[in-house]
């Protein structure tokens, strides 16, 4: 049943809120109560130990609705809790309590509903990297933890979804984060186009560097030391940054507002405080010659900078934000001849508060004032008039001027107010400057986000104009903000449909007329400004007059004193002191000071003193005329500061607005320090309170019907368990809470009033606490039943046990008995047996002495006998072998004497013989009679295996035939059984008569096969025999040369005879040349290099010898036909050396090696297969094979070839899709690098490198081109083998090039190819080959990674396989909006099965195992990495269920890596597998930090310490104490500066290219599904 009243809420235990003074709020634990019908009292345990009684009456209570009561403390469920609109208790010291826990935690960002708080953590925390940006890029907001980065993205959402312009709001007072939040907002609008591509971050365009170098710059001129912050904005800044409409979203450019500068900070600085930055960067780093010349020094000479006695602030290094300032300054398109007269106006005012100024009534100033006239000097203004209107002023009248002296104080106010105005209107200037060059094109209906960082609320001991302003402002944006909150709290009931009333919240409206309104306080405070006796205390009196009355509710008087004035803002009252109103409103200078710094000759001192007109005076409707003419009035800085505030107002309702509150956790600037108080005024004063107060006046707790049945199911019995969630939460609120006002339920959430959900929560853990008592009961009650039995069976199992060791015990004493027994008779036995052994041996022994003795005598004397025989023996033998030796010498001599006259007859026979031509003819046609034989042998062996393997088919014929006629015989009748047994006999008798002939024809097979492999070895001889007459074919060409000469010198000769004889003497061969036409010469050449073609084909053709003795026999044939029509031996040598050039031309000379030829595994497998290949692709109908050269050039030459390349084997190629049924061959996937291959090594042959330096780098365009699109897997996978192995068959084809000329220059051959420079073109085309791979491998896993993203954390993080462990709040369950929570959009399998199939796909094109290997491991560091990023940015996810589903779906994936062999890719997941152990291991001692620590090893500090704070404990759960979170802090701050949080997700390791493989064979296989006619004429004569 619901509570009857609010006091049921207060039993014993129940833990509240009191107020302290120090800590703020104090929590207290109720011990006793006393209730009754007229009086209340409440008996509380402070957390100090002190006692505390609350004591009031019924009727007290009651009046006040029992807003009196002590604010109550939320259930455990919501201690930590990252949005405090979600906290069911919604007072001030909840939020007080949990913003401290949090912070506590390290968590400096809190929601607090559409607000943000951020604390200020005063050290340097890793939250706002590239990864972190990464990780909030396109999240809902809710989804991750709190962040000003999820306010960011969700304004650029809200952008680009509903073209609305943004606002994001960032207040709070001076050091509490504001501009370093700003910057961090601005910073991620820069690149958040690159985080939405998922892409690395780029580098920033023009226009977005240009918007974020304005921070530098505006930091610099408007920010200074204070009290509070080391870097406080002084003034307040709107930024609108532009965006480009479209489907691509950039920054286009910006523009900003400024308001409010605190001019007085020029002249004046309180102690510890400082001037604005600039000035201090001036002196610490302008150069010494610019120094000299601006009269700069130390900071210390200039009173303007000393006032706050504080030169310098640590950490900071002024000369290097000097330099940033200078390159700020260039970005945003400011020249260094206008910077540098920056500086000289900066410098001028430095000077400005040296000048000293004397006199006790009359003020004066010396001539000879070195600040005066060095400030004068870089202003460019005359002295004698600026020094005249300091000390002086001139009262204008209606008839004439007056000219008085002022004294020296009115003269130093005079001298100040120029230095703040000229400072000022530099300031103004440079804003105007930056949105110049910010805005290229000024389009008022671009859209934008805007970014204010404006001051917070402002209360100090004194407060002055300053304050009044900065307060002023913050009550109209405080009213927006209120108004803001109520318009979404109505528009969230009327969508729901819910019954609700209006909702009435205090209104500061009337505090803001009082100062903006009609007759208000600036209107009076104008009034009075504008007169000429004007005066602080005629002011302050008007006000007393005006609102000093009991009307005014928002305006007070002192008690004491006329000077000041209060008023009531919505955050605290405030006392304002009335002194200097007048002149900070003023704030400007004399007509006299104007006309003179007009007058400068420093153009940029004219241009920004330029002030504007003030616009024109609107025309009076109520008159219907306009207001008469009369002097222009000077703008005040009241009526200037309103007019900015309501135009900011205007455009901030025009936009969708975004808030951001920052808090100063301490004034002391300590890391990680909490002052409650200061804490508690600044939440009070940033409107977060009223913000709940507002959202208490409503339903503040709001769940989605799953959330609410998921968690509160329990509450109702299981027969009312609905299907449907709305009904089952129907039942479950009217089942628990009776009164209807306290819930409402709308479409698809239910609202709670404030205090209903900690009741529900309160009821819950009683449920469950029943429950828990109900199991504990039943399992004790089983427990002890199940001890009890266990003992019974204990007791008689002892029994039994000391039963049979009894037992055991007698049946060993008997034994042992029994065995004493046997041992002593066998011990008796083994003495007897010892005495008689030794006895034995001691005669044996004596025995063997004497024998000993003996026998050593006789030995001796053998020895000496045969030593004797021996040396008798060697030494006859030496006798004789002397008399040997001697003789044999002799003999040996007179045979080399004989041999010797021999040897040289021969010698000079064979001299005379070398220098005949017709001799080496001779050679060369018996070598070749002889390749004519062994082919002539070889074929009549291949006839005679041909015959008797047609024999042997016969005999087979006649088998089966007889088997016919078996059968035929055995179908007969059974009386013919006799006939029948005859002939089956001798069928028998023939078939095996059949059998043994077929044996014998087989063994003549093998012994022809033996004889071909002699004839093989013979032709290795003959190759040997025709190496050696190769190099006499040299010296022969140089016998021609000589030839040659001798033809030049008798060309008038008359021819000589030619000799019939082919073995004609060097003479008559020589004149059979000299008398041929020089032809003759060339035709000889031609021949011996068809001889070099020849035997190169007999070295590399060992197993094409058929057709290499089929060409030599036809040529033999035809010489022999041609022989008996030879008249001479000139014309028979012309005609056999032409068909020697025609089968030159036939083929061509090549670098050809041993692996060009496959080898073939049985005979006439080379025909086989060269006829598969040639079925494969028909030669074009008009081939001649006598054109085939000619044919071949053209084709290569021909554009046709280039364009079948790219178009046919590139661009529109049928690329076999990858299958494990029917799998493809190697040369099925890698057909297009090899006939790449081929037509480079056929354009290498015919000397056309540069054509080939063209050909392939257009292919290669083409094979980017198409890889690029990424359409799909399979072609990406396709093209990165082809390339990898067409970089191999490339380094095959070099190394193949460089044997070949490293045979021509060898042979001393002139090298064809060298104007080509071949080997250059081909180590250009594997280095672009190179950068291909590179392109194709990054670009794939760039793809890979894009499509891997979006399923790494719904498979791996969200993803619940294991059914034991599931759980229901799946992160979403806390957030404002209700979202409710989806099921995994992706699985672990999945994502396994993408995995798989990505190394299916590789594996079916032979993808290098080490590339392959290279793409799965960045694949799966990617997923490791990205799954332990999100984890540490997922809010309310971390629980021990969630560590126990990652690990088993990181085991997934750590058994897919085992299984497809790259075990070392598990490395990467090792930091995410560790992550979700920390979830499951235990976390309530100190002992447990250290075993995590231990077992997490992988981790950092920082990252444990983030995992920890983000645990979130389930039920019956143990949460984290703060006392082990600030062991693990305390660990984590040694290491604070060079741990990072987030893993680098752009850390790729680099790509490792595989080292190349020589090709063994260049295929020329052409599917025939392909049609490459201009491929195919190549590759048919490769």
């Amino acid at each position: 049943m619901a509570a009857a009243s609010p006091l049921d809420a207060f039993v014993k235990g129940t833990k509240a809120w009191f107020a302290d003074a120090e800590e703020g709020w104090m929590q207290g634990t109720m011990n006793a109560s006393s209730i009754s019908d007229k009086a209340v009292k409440l008996t509380f345990t402070l957390e100090s130990g002190k006692d505390i009684s609350f004591e009031s009456t019924m009727d007290k209570l009651i009046g006040s609705k029992f807003a009196d009561l002590p604010p109550l403390k939320n259930p455990p469920m919501l201690e930590g809790i990252d949005d405090l609109s979600n906290l069911s208790y919604l007072h001030e010291p909840a939020v007080l309590h949990n913003v401290k826990l949090r912070y506590s935690q390290q968590q400096i960002y809190t929601y607090s509903g559409i607000v943000l708080i951020a604390m200020n953590p005063f050290a340097k925390l890793d939250l706002y990297s590239p990864d972190v940006m990464r990780e909030y890029s396109g999240k809902r907001r809710g989804e991750l933890e709190p962040h000003l980065f999820a306010v960011a993205e969700e304004a650029y959402r809200a952008l680009i979804r509903n073209g609305k312009n943004q606002s994001v709001i960032v207040s709070g007072e001076s050091g509490a984060g504001k501009t370093v939040s700003a910057k961090f907002i601005m910073r991620y609008f820069a690149i958040v186009d690159d985080l939405d591509k998922k892409a690395t971050i780029s580098k920033t365009s023009e226009i977005e560097e240009a918007v974020l170098a304005t921070n530098p710059i505006l930091e610099s001129f408007g920010n200074a030391k204070t009290t509070r912050n080391d870097n406080s904005s002084r003034f307040g800044k709107y930024i609108e940054i532009i965006f480009s409409k479209g489907k691509n979203v950039k920054i286009t450019g910006a523009k900003i507002r400024t308001y409010l500068l605190e001019r007085s900070r020029l002249i004046y600085q309180p102690a510890t405080e400082r001037n604005y930055h600039i000035f201090y960067q001036m002196c610490a780093a302008v150069p010494a010659a610019e120094k000299k010349q601006l009269g700069l020094g130390k900071w210390s000479d200039y009173f303007y900078l000393t006032q706050g006695n504080t030169g310098t602030i640590p950490g900071t290094d002024d000369a290097a934000e000097f330099a940033i300032t200078q390159q700020s300054l260039s970005t945003c398109g400011i020249s260094v001849s206008n910077q540098w007269d920056i500086f000289k106006v900066c410098a001028a005012l430095l000077h400005l508060g040296n000048i000293k100024i004397s006199g006790t009534s009359d003020a004066q100033i010396s001539d000879d004032d070195s600040a005066l006239e060095q400030a004068c000097s870089l202003l460019g203004i005359e002295k004698s008039d600026f020094k005249k209107w300091i000390i002086k002023k001139q009262i204008i009248t209606r008839s004439e001027k007056i000219v008085t002296n002022i004294n020296a104080s009115q003269a130093g106010t005079v001298r100040d107010s120029v230095a703040k105005f000229i400072y000022s209107m530099l300031f103004d200037w440079l804003v105007k400057i930056i949105n110049k060059n910010l805005i290229k094109d000024d389009d008022p209906s671009a859209q934008f986000i805007g970014v204010l960082d404006i001051f917070g609320f402002e209360h100090f001991k004194k407060n002055s104009f300053e304050q009044f302003c900065i307060n002023y402002a913050n009550e109209k944006l405080q009213q927006e903000f209120n108004q803001h909150v109520f318009k979404l709290d109505q528009e969230e009931y009327v969508k729901e449909k819910i019954s609700w009333s209006f909702i009435d919240f205090n209104d500061n409206q009337p505090c803001i007329d009082l100062i903006e309104g009609k007759l208000g306080i600036l209107d009076l405070l104008d009034e009075e400004s504008r007169l000429p006796s004007g005066a602080d205390k005629s002011l302050i009196t008007k006000y007393y007059q005006r609102f000093g009355v009991p009307t005014q509710k928002f305006f007070e008087k002192p008690r004491f004193g006329q000077t000041a004035f209060t008023i009531k803002h919505y955050a605290v009252d405030v006392t304002y002191e009335i002194d200097g109103f007048i002149d900070k409103n003023k704030d400007t200078v004399s007509d006299e000071h104007l006309a003179c710094l007009n007058a400068s000759k420093m153009p940029l001192l004219t241009e920004i003193c330029i002030i504007e007109a003030p616009a024109e005076p609107a025309v009076d409707t109520k008159l219907g005329r306009a207001p008469t003419s009369r002097a222009p009035k000077k703008p005040t800085l009241g009526s200037i500061f309103k007019q900015s505030l309501v135009s900011l107002m205007s455009t901030l309702r025009s936009t969708e607005v975004h808030y951001i509150r920052c808090l100063k956790p301490n004034m002391a600037k300590v890391s990680f320090g909490f002052e409650p108080q200061m804490v508690l005024a600044q939440l009070r004063a940033c409107g977060v309170l009223e913000t709940i107060r507002i959202s208490c006046a409503g339903y503040p707790s709001r769940w989605t019907f799953q959330e609410f049945a998921d968690r509160y199911f329990l509450l109702v019995k299981s027969n009312a368990w609905a299907v449907d969630p709305k009904e089952l939460t129907k039942s479950i609120v009217t089942a628990v809470i009776t009164k209807d006002d306290l819930y409402q339920i709308g479409i698809t959430k239910i609202f709670f009033r404030a205090g209903q959900l900690a009741f529900l929560e309160k009821r819950r853990s009683e449920k469950l606490r029943e429950c828990v008592i109900l199991i504990q009961k039943n399992m004790k009650r089983h427990i002890y039943s199940s001890q009890y039995d266990q003992m019974k069976k204990a007791a008689v199992s002892i029994q039994t046990a000391f039963r049979g060791y009894r037992a055991r015990k007698m049946y060993k004493e008997e034994r042992e008995k029994r065995a004493v027994t046997k041992l002593q008779a066998a011990f008796r036995r083994h003495l007897a047996q010892s005495q008689y052994q030794k006895s034995l041996n001691a005669v044996l022994y004596m025995q063997s002495l004497l024998r000993t003795a003996k026998n050593k005598k006789t030995l001796v004397s053998a020895r000496r006998n045969a030593a004797a025989i021996r040396i008798q023996k060697v030494f006859r033998g030496s006798q004789e072998r002397k008399l040997y030796k001697v003789q044999q010498g002799q003999i040996v001599l007179l045979q080399a004497c004989i041999r010797k006259r021999k040897a040289v007859a021969e010698l000079k026979h064979l001299k005379a013989e070398s220098k005949s031509v017709g001799k080496l003819k001779e050679v060369n046609y018996k070598l070749e009679s002889k390749v004519v034989e062994l082919s002539q042998a070889v074929k009549s062996r291949a006839e005679e295996v041909d015959a008797l393997l047609e024999k042997v088919s016969q005999l087979e014929s006649n088998l089966a035939s007889w088997k016919e006629k078996f059968t035929r015989v055995d179908q007969g009748t059974k009386g013919n059984a006799d006939k029948l047994a005859e002939a089956n006999s001798n069928l028998k008798a023939e078939l095996d008569a059949s059998e043994t002939s077929k044996n014998a024809l087989q063994k003549e097979n093998d012994r022809i096969n033996n004889l071909l492999k002699k004839k093989d070895a013979e032709i290795e001889t003959l190759t040997a025999e025709s190496t050696k007459y190769k190099e006499e074919s040299i010296k022969y060409k140089e016998e021609m040369l000589k030839l040659r000469e001798d033809i030049k010198t008798n060309i008038g000769r008359p021819s000589a005879v030619a000799v019939p004889s082919a073995a004609s003497t060097p003479e008559a061969t020589a004149g059979v040349v000299g008398g041929e036409d020089p032809a003759i010469a060339a035709a000889l050449r031609k021949e011996i290099a068809s001889l070099r073609e020849q035997m190169s084909r007999l070295i590399a053709g060992k197993w094409t010898r058929d057709r290499v003795a089929d060409s030599l026999l036809a040529v033999s044939n035809a010489e022999s036909a041609a022989a008996s029509a030879r008249p001479t031996v000139g014309s028979s040598m012309n005609q056999h050396m032409q068909m020697e050039v025609q089968a030159a031309i036939a083929a061509r000379p090549r670098p050809v090696s041993v692996n060009d030829f496959a080898v073939p595994l049985e005979r006439g497998s080379r025909i086989s297969m060269m006829s598969k290949r040639s079925s494969t692709q028909e030669l074009p109908p008009d081939y001649d094979s006598t054109s085939n050269a000619d044919r071949i050039l053209n084709v290569l030459q021909d554009k046709a070839l280039e364009d079948e390349i790219i178009d046919s084997l590139v661009t529109n190629l049928r690329i076999p899709l990858p299958s494990t049924q029917t799998v493809a061959t190697r040369k099925e996937i890698f057909f297009p690098a090899h006939l790449v291959g081929i037509c480079m090594t056929q354009l290498l042959r015919n000397n056309l490198g540069v054509r080939m330096q063209l050909l392939l780098p257009n292919a290669m365009n083409a094979i980017q081109n198409l890889t690029m699109k990424f359409e799909d897997d399979y072609v990406s996978a396709f093209w990165l083998s082809n390339c990898f192995e067409l970089l191999c068959v490339v380094r095959t084809i070099q190394e193949r090039e460089a044997r070949e000329q490293q045979r021509r220059r060898m042979q001393g051959l002139q090298n064809d190819l060298d104007s080509a420079n071949p080997e250059k073109a081909l180590e250009q085309i594997r280095s672009d080959l190179d950068i291909l791979l590179m392109d194709i491998y990054h670009g794939w896993i760039k793809e890979l990674k894009k499509r891997l993203a979006n399923m790494i954390v719904p498979a791996v993080i969200e993803n619940q396989s294991l059914p034991g462990y599931i759980c229901k709040q799946s992160g979403g369950i806390w957030g404002k909006w209700g979202k409710s929570a989806t099921s995994s959009q992706f699985t672990i399998e999945q994502l396994l099965n993408f995995l798989s199939k990505l190394s299916k796909t590789m594996r079916c094109y032979y993808m290098e195992d080490s590339m392959t290997r290279q793409i799965l491991t960045e694949l799966l560091r990617v997923i490791g990495v990205s799954a332990f990023n999100h984890i540490l940015v997922r809010k309310n996810f971390c629980t021990w269920k969630r560590g126990v589903q990652i690990q088993y779906n990181v085991s997934r994936l750590e058994e897919w890596c085992t299984t497809h062999g790259i075990a070392e890719a598990t490395l990467h997941l090792q930091q995410l597998l560790q992550a979700a152990k920390l979830l499951t291991l235990n976390k309530t001692s100190p002992q447990d930090i250290e075993t995590i620590f231990d077992v997490c090893f992988l981790l950092n500090p920082t990252q444990i310490k983030k995992l920890l704070s983000l645990y979130y404990a389930a039920d019956f759960d143990s949460p984290l104490s703060p006392e082990l979170l600030k062991i693990v802090a305390n660990r984590a701050m040694l290491n604070e500066k060079s741990d990072t949080l987030l893993l680098d997700l752009d850390l790729a390791p680099d790509f490792t290219k595989p080292s190349t493989r020589p090709v063994e064979y260049i295929d020329r296989f052409i599917p025939a599904w392909i049609s490459l006619p201009n491929i195919a004429i190549i590759a048919s004569n490769n």
